[in-house]
């Protein structure tokens, strides 16, 4: 169980702490490098972010907590609602964890191909590690965090690309 709530930290907020603080430092310190690590990693955050809160509203899923029997209670925009019972599908935590593991190694194996091998699979454990403590936690169903992390790894890949394919873009200036 504590486990499980270390692990739903490092999806949500901990990845934002993490991307910020590396990209300050590396800001402070002249690392470019790791400015752009904090830079994208943020980026791929917050676009995954974006892209699960949207779904989950329109979406609105029950989570299994609310009735561990019925996967299948959807209600077309229930999810905006003041109330977190009904915002399973996608799973943000789960989202956050890939984009952040995409990210990651997308923006490490262009520094380091030879440690791809190393870093892809410590960061996507990771994540998978965040998408299975929601599940077990009772909050997601495996289709929540399936999606979430299929979000997650499609918007770290993409800011990663689009950055480097476009090199003068206004958020990397």
């Amino acid at each position: 169980q504590n486990a499980a709530t270390d692990f739903r930290f490092m999806g949500t907020p901990g990845s934002i702490y993490i991307g910020v603080g590396m990209y300050l430092v590396g800001r402070v310190g002249r690392i470019d490098r790791m400015a752009d690590l904090g830079l994208h990693g943020t980026e791929a955050l917050f676009l995954a972010s974006g892209t699960v809160y949207v779904l989950k509203g329109l979406v609105g899923r029950s989570r299994p907590e609310v009735d561990v029997n019925n996967p299948r209670s959807f209600v077309f925009a229930r999810g905006f609602r003041n109330t977190d019972e009904y915002r399973s599908f996608p799973s943000g935590h789960a989202a956050m964890g890939f984009a952040a593991a995409a990210a990651v190694t997308s923006e490490t194996s262009q520094w380091w191909p030879k440690a791809t091998w190393v870093i892809a699979p410590v960061m996507y454990g990771g994540a998978t590690m965040i998408a299975a403590s929601r599940m077990y936690n009772n909050k997601h169903w495996a289709s929540d965090v399936v999606m979430g992390a299929a979000i997650g790894t499609f918007s770290g890949l993409k800011v990663v690309r689009y950055s480097h394919s476009h090199p003068g873009n206004r958020i990397d200036k």
